[in-house]
């Protein structure tokens, strides 16, 4: 004889299910099965930290482009900006001396120019003037020439040492923030040239050296004490 089950009575302390949904679980787990799965290769991994090796071989690569950038600035803004600036500045002084005669010359008669002419003749002979011009002009273009190519020959020095530097950095597996090394010493370099520029633009152009009246009385000086030349007249005592 089959027993009959009493009906649930909502007075029990228990959640009744229908026996149809018993085979199902009540929860489904949060974390898929899965989990052991192989990651996507899309994902993104995290690098892992730098070695001492790779961070001293970053520092040593960093200041070796950082002094090739410096060497390349250098050699580029002296030959082609302070060079010409000196040379400018040395034709201003000496043309502070002629120029007091060029603007009065055309004023003189011929009897004056005649003899201004022959008393210059006495200590300047225009042949060896002209001559001795081509001989400086040649030696000083020279000398500047090995000056600039030693300075090039820096410049390739130090980039060849960067360049080694890297190719021995790969070849031992060594990491290299190369992008962040490059824009951090440009960046330091171009603030550097604007620095250079700005100071020499508004200090040392405007900086004054000796006027031309030091430099007469400095020539007046040489001339009494070596050739006893210009000397003022002496004052006659009164008994």
């Amino acid at each position: 004889m089959d027993r009959h089950r009493r009906p649930p009575s909502y007075s029990d302390s228990l959640l009744y299910l229908p026996e149809s949904i018993h085979s199902e679980p009540l929860f489904k787990p949060l974390i898929n099965e899965s989990i052991h799965d192989p990651l996507p290769t899309d994902m993104v991994v995290l690098s892992k930290e730098y070695t001492p090796y790779e961070k001293w071989y970053n520092r040593f690569m960093g200041f070796g482009l950082h002094l090739t950038l410096i060497s390349l600035f250098e050699t580029v803004f002296f030959f082609h900006f302070v060079s010409q600036s000196e040379d400018a500045g040395l034709r201003s002084t000496v043309d502070s001396y002629v120029n007091g005669v060029l603007n009065s010359c055309g004023n003189w008669t011929a009897n004056t120019t005649v003899a201004v002419d022959e008393a210059l003749s006495l200590f300047i002979n225009v042949t060896d003037v002209y001559q001795q011009n081509q001989i400086a002009n040649i030696s000083i273009s020279q000398h500047n020439s090995r000056l600039q190519l030693q300075a090039w020959i820096y410049v390739a020095g130090l980039c060849s040492a960067v360049v080694i530097g890297a190719a021995v950095g790969r070849c031992a597996k060594l990491r290299l923030a190369w992008r962040r090394i490059l824009i951090e010493n440009l960046i330091m370099v171009t603030l550097l040239g604007l620095y250079e520029y700005t100071f020499f633009d508004t200090i040392i152009f405007k900086y004054d050296n000796m006027s031309t009246a030091q430099l007469n009385e400095f020539i007046v000086n040489q001339l009494q004490q070596t050739c006893g030349l210009l000397t003022p007249p002496s004052t006659p005592s009164v008994d």
